[in-house]
């Protein structure tokens, strides 16, 4: 009845239920926790018509169950006994004390340090979307309102963990909009959801007498989309949420916008081939010290700003620390001592952070004054204005290392928490508990003279207590005041009522020794929250300094320089290189290369050039850049002078979503369309291989038609580069003034082809396919067969009756499999080779 009153209060959670050192589940819970947890499916009342299923595992092993429960999706209910079995009447009494979904995590057992656990909440108010976002483990607290077409993108780019909806309408848009996801949907009303409402619940929240600081009175969606958030986490968490103590609105026109597309292309974050960070520009670009300044790099590259004021102001303090490098590796140092600071604060703000985090809060809290006495040094007023937002720490260092021993245990309520001196009460209760246990030591010498027992001894156990043991041997020598307990083997135990009566005193001592040290530990916990609005001012500067001064390091130690940005529209870069791949290639030098493109007659660079000879990196290598520069980092180029972005477009690689029936052409021409309605003269466009996943002259026509477009619409005007391997198009830079040729430079030599690297203008003549394919391991027939046949298209106009003609003509002379000796004939330098493959043929395993 315990377990399915709780159950009722929450059918769509699971619900771990305390029974002991277990957690169990019940009925079709235990049947969820048995196939997601790889655990027995057992039965209760076995013998009944009826058994109920049941599953369970011991309570010390709940973070690594609980992690896997979370990261399938599903809810969790954590219902512990909240009173001593040995105290209780009757059935011990259990109470819901966490309720974690995978959007609610404060433990960062269960999180990955470098990202954000975000959950969104989405709020329709007529045409328009609020859209907020809480990381309830950092307190980041973000809103926004936009239309519906930006909604899939946000959701995307925040990788939102779970999301709340008010309506079953609003969550069938969402699965609509990402059909490649499932992601949590959770649909909450508690009926108050109008704009009023969300105005009180702010304001409660932050201590306001007005949200106005925050946003304004237009952004009706937004503010109660934050409510919603807000209001879902309190109904699962029974704390305060103290450490929610800000929200900022954010404006898309902000941020450079990186559709998912792009952000997968340009493997930002996640690599297309292994699905993690390897081969990523965030690999290359995060060797930050700190968890908060690892998320916070992530959130910039993810959000590039377009205020070219806040871009220079962060490569300033980027040029300040890469000239200073010396103080600057001595920071990285004192950083390298800061853990996860962020989420300890969270925990106290959610009251669940234990002694020995509170040890580590305060070793956090220390360094403050290491990284104040650097910051000194620098001379620039924009890194002692940074230095003087460090406040002074002592009171509170002091405070926790007055009131708690230096390595403290986890549990909070075993006791050995509190420092001697702190309190007297406290001190009293040792005295006494120490005196008992010295009087008990001394008895064991006083009875083994008394008695003449050499072997006797006083020991404990949990089950009885203090006891004497003798041997069976001396059995005749027993005192009559001794008091039979227990009979074992080779011995007997025995108490006495001298002994029972010093037991009493010091178990005594000793049990409300741990009930004051646990007063005592939650109100030391609550006088650390008191001051918890400055120690989050500390962990965002140290999050800033992070970031700043890992760019700094980066710069210095990859030879990047600082972009510099114009009004005119101009790309125009000097040596440029690939921030990830010249990190990859340790044993060769990457060739660097030079980019130029304008408004006017150089708005499209059409490149062409061999397979494999770099045309994708080349496009790639120029998203990146522009993306990092800003980002406020310093890039791997001798010069670059570049305008602001508000989009960056790539169009690469091949892929398909046959499961929502989408071939890979299909998918190549979403993709195109999604950039041609949404660029901007203000975009960077990158497109690679348009128009190769259907017949050639479709594709040719496509590709002609998208240049053609982009190049004379006046709304899009967007600089491009477009690689392709339809020479034809090379034909448009004699017909559109701002289209130039490109091509990657290659050598041929012996039938062989040496890749350069190195981009010219021009156009290139031919792709050298065969030779690539050639490289890959294609059977040798099969390369000179297509030989041939490149030989009949070439000598045919590009038509469809030309080559079928000419293709059937040659099929009717010869037959598609020549027999041994013509190949001999036709192919005299090959006999030999020919020769020996038939000597090497095992002719009794042929059919």
């Amino acid at each position: 009845r315990q377990f399915l009153d709780i159950k009722n209060q929450h059918p769509d959670k699971l619900v771990l239920f305390r029974m002991g050192d277990f957690y169990e589940t019940f009925f079709d819970d235990a049947k969820t926790a048995s196939k997601y947890l790889g655990i027995t499916l057992t039965s209760r009342n076995k013998k009944a018509d009826d058994p109920i299923p049941l599953a369970g595992f011991p309570y010390h092993a709940l973070d690594n169950y609980l992690d896997k429960l979370v990261k399938n999706g599903l809810k969790v209910v954590i219902c512990e006994q909240t009173e001593d079995p040995k105290k209780a009447k009757g059935l011990v009494k259990r109470e819901i004390v966490d309720i974690i979904t995978p959007g609610s995590i404060v433990d960062g057992n269960l999180l990955e340090n470098a990202k954000n656990n975000f959950l969104a909440a989405v709020y329709k108010d007529k045409n328009k979307y609020g859209l907020s976002f809480i990381d309830i483990s950092t307190s980041d607290f973000l809103f926004t309102q936009i239309k519906e077409e930006h909604l899939a993108n946000e959701l995307l780019r925040f990788e939102s963990m779970e999301i709340v909806v008010a309506d079953i309408e609003t969550e069938a848009l969402i699965r609509k909009l990402l059909p490649n996801q499932t992601p949590v949907i959770t649909i909450f009303d508690n009926g108050y959801l109008s704009y009023d409402d969300a105005v009180s619940t702010l304001k409660e929240q932050f201590k306001t007498s007005t949200i106005e600081g925050f946003v304004s009175k237009k952004k009706r969606a937004a503010t109660i989309a934050a409510m919603l958030a807000l209001s879902y986490v309190k109904s699962l968490k029974t704390d305060n949420l103290l450490h929610i103590s800000s929200i900022r609105y954010y404006s898309i026109d902000n941020f450079m916008q990186i559709d998912d597309t792009t952000r997968r292309n340009l493997e930002l974050l996640k690599s297309l081939r292994f699905g993690n960070s390897m081969g990523t520009l965030i690999s290359i670009l995060d060797k930050t010290k700190t968890p908060m300044g690892s998320r916070e790099l992530v959130s910039r590259v993810l959000n590039p700003l377009m205020d070219k004021d806040g871009i220079e102001k962060r490569l300033n303090f980027v040029n300040i620390f890469k000239d200073n490098i010396h103080l600057t590796e001595e920071l990285r140092v004192v950083l390298n001592e800061i853990g996860d600071l962020s989420r300890l604060l969270s925990k106290v703000g959610t009251s669940r952070i234990t002694p020995r985090e509170i040890i580590s809060l305060k070793n956090y809290l220390a360094t403050s004054e290491n990284i104040k006495i650097i910051l000194e040094q620098f001379t620039e007023s924009t890194i002692k204005e940074l230095k003087n937002k460090i406040q002074n720490y002592r009171d509170i260092i002091l405070f926790i290392e007055k009131s708690i021993i230096e390595n403290p245990p986890i549990s909070i309520t075993e006791g050995n928490i509190i420092n001697n001196g702190f309190n007297s009460d406290l001190d009293e209760l040792r005295s006494i508990s120490n005196d008992g246990k010295k009087w008990i030591s001394r008895l064991e010498e006083s009875e083994k003279e008394k008695t003449g027992i050499p072997s006797l001894k006083v020991n404990y156990n949990k089950v009885f207590g203090y006891y004497i043991e003798v041997t069976k041997t001396h059995k005749d020598k027993i005192p009559d005041y001794y008091i039979r307990k227990q009979t074992l083997v080779n011995s007997e135990r025995y108490i006495s009522p001298q002994l029972k009566e010093y037991e009493s005193k010091v178990l005594g001592a000793e049990e409300r020794i741990k009930n004051l040290e646990y007063e005592l530990y939650v109100g030391i916990r609550e006088e650390v929250k008191a001051n918890l609005s400055v120690m989050q001012d500390f962990e965002k500067i140290v999050a800033l300094i992070d970031v700043y001064t890992n760019f700094a390091y980066i710069a210095y130690n990859n030879g990047y320089n600082r972009p510099f940005f114009n009004d005119n529209g101009v790309i125009e870069i000097k040596k440029s290189r690939h921030p990830v791949i010249e990190k990859l290639l340790e044993s060769q030098e990457f060739i660097p290369n030079d980019v130029y493109l304008n408004s006017s007659d150089n708005l499209i660079g059409l490149i062409t050039g061999p397979n494999m000879a770099g045309k994708s990196t080349y496009l790639r290598q120029v998203g990146l850049l522009a993306i990092m520069a800003q980002t406020g980092s310093f890039i791997p180029v001798e010069s670059a002078n570049l305008p602001i972005f508000d989009r960056v477009f790539t169009r690469v690689g091949a892929s398909d979503n046959l499961a929502f029936g989408q071939s890979t052409f299909l998918v190549e021409m979403l993709e195109t369309a999604k950039i041609l309605n949404s660029a901007t003269p203000n975009s960077l466009i990158l497109l690679d291989e348009i128009g190769r996943g259907t017949s050639t002259f479709d594709g040719l026509s496509l590709a002609w038609a998208i240049v053609e477009y982009i190049h004379n619409y006046p709304k899009l005007k967007a600089k491009t580069l477009f690689a392709t391997h339809y020479h034809e198009l090379t034909e448009l830079e004699s017909v559109l003034e701002g289209v130039k040729n490109y091509n990657i430079s290659v050598k041929e030599w012996n039938d062989e082809i040496i890749f350069l690297r190195k981009i010219e203008r021009g156009s290139a003549d031919q792709s050298y396919g065969i030779q690539v394919a050639r490289l890959a391991g294609i059977p040798k027939r099969v390369i000179r067969r297509a030989k041939q046949i490149l030989q009949n298209l070439e000598e045919n106009e590009l038509s469809p009756q030309g080559l079928m003609a000419k293709v059937k003509k040659n099929m009717d002379k010869k037959s598609m499999q020549p027999d041994i000796f013509d190949y001999m004939v036709q192919l005299a330098d090959e006999k030999e080779e020919i020769l020996e493959e038939i000597r090497n043929i095992d002719v009794n395993s042929l059919t």
